[in-house]
């Protein structure tokens, strides 16, 4: 079936097109800028099309004929809202690799006019969140009574201009957390958070050998499993933490507020990620192809008892494509049918439709440290600020 990958002549949206295309398929690239993309189309030799997102009639008539779109145009705040309306009225399944909370928020209201088209809709489906939201899943199916969550991701290597747009469109909205089921904002230096987080023995050598296990230092982030683990699992507290060094951890409390000041001016805002996009690309193959990642996630119930696990995965942006394009191969096997029970259709975390079995099999995922529940006595207490 006919499907669509928007914004392919990014970072990501390359690593995207280039995996789609191992995999033997031949998606239609699309973006705006027609030099790039046609350049883009002749090397991968697929077929393309220009159009942008802001002209509602072009969008439409540029998704004619697909039946599902893979969205990697960030900033995705500004990016989702048209590309998703345009699948709901074309009737395409809408897949994007999003982190930003404000997204799935979004997303998540359109949930019954999926439903009532039949159309899956399943942001997220990169390193953030398919991971950690699986690890959401697996603590919750040990530990069902918990009733806090907190993920904690350590990525090492440098990131792409497309995530640092999307970072410095995100510090104006400051720090979010979920207590009691609902967002909250949050103050970074509060003695409630987490100072340190054990990721496991490290087990890797070469390059990235004392770069992944043991204690790293961590800092709140504003990260999409609030939105989606909440989804996922019913769980009402989540924190998010990634590993920062020791110093951004301690300066964080002074810096956030003032970057935040400053970056709600637009114009600053928009000279920041200019200078930003002139930074160019991100981590290049040989990083790719060696580099890890490590997820860590921790469940406390009311009596005490915790558990946790660590997942082991490959470099960010690599999982990001090996995720993407198996996660919309699986989506259009289920919207074909290709699965027990009914077509699932409305607003999906990837954890809570494909299950966090499917996150174990994509390649080269491992499991460091299983879920299991420890209950007050038989070992560390729990899951006080570190």
């Amino acid at each position: 079936m006919s499907w669509l990958l928007y914004g392919a002549y990014g970072y990501t949206g390359r690593l995207l097109a280039e995996e789609a295309v191992r995999r033997g398929h031949r998606p239609i690239l699309a973006g705006r800028d027609g030099e790039r993309l046609r350049a883009l189309a002749h090397e991968l030799q697929c077929p393309h099309r220009v159009f942008p997102l802001d002209d509602p009639f072009r969008l439409e008539v540029g998704l004619r004929g697909v039946r599902a779109v893979l969205h990697a145009a960030g900033p995705f705040v500004e990016t989702s809202p048209p590309m998703l309306a345009a699948c709901l009225a074309v009737g395409a399944h809408y897949l994007d690799i999003t982190g930003e909370v404000p997204v799935f928020e979004a997303a998540f209201r359109h949930d019954a006019r999926a439903r009532e088209e039949g159309l899956i809709v399943m942001p997220g489906v990169g390193l953030d969140v398919v991971p950690t939201d699986a690890a959401a899943a697996l603590l919750h199916r040990a530990l069902p009574s918990a009733c806090r969550l907190e993920l904690a991701l350590h990525s090492p290597g440098r990131p792409s201009t497309g995530t640092l747009e999307t970072v410095v469109e995100g510090i104006p909205g400051g720090l979010l957390v979920r207590r009691d089921g609902e967002l909250r904002s949050a103050r970074p230096g509060s003695r409630r958070f987490r100072r340190e987080v054990d990721f496991g023995p490290d087990r890797t050598t070469g390059p990235m050998a004392g770069l992944l296990g043991g204690r790293r230092s961590v800092l709140p982030a504003t990260w999409g499993d609030l939105a989606t683990a909440w989804r996922t699992t019913g769980i009402p507290e989540i924190t998010c933490y990634l590993t920062a060094p020791r110093r951004q951890v301690q300066l964080l409390p002074v810096a956030l507020p003032l970057l935040r000041g400053a970056l709600k001016v637009g114009p600053l805002r928009r000279l920041v990620r200019r200078r930003v996009a002139r930074s160019g690309g991100g981590p290049d193959a040989p990083t790719r192809a060696g580099g890890r990642t490590r997820v860590w996630g921790r469940v406390e119930d009311e009596a005490g008892r915790w558990a946790e696990v660590i997942l082991e995965l490959p470099e960010g942006y690599r999982f990001t494509a090996l995720a993407g394009i198996r996660a919309l191969e699986r989506v259009l096997e289920l919207a074909a049918g290709g699965g027990p029970g009914p077509v699932p259709a409305g607003v999906l975390t990837p954890a809570g439709a494909l299950g966090p079995e499917w996150v174990l099999g994509l390649p080269e995922v491992e499991v460091i440290r299983e879920p299991q529940v420890v209950s007050p006595g038989e070992g560390e207490e729990g899951p006080a600020a570190g």
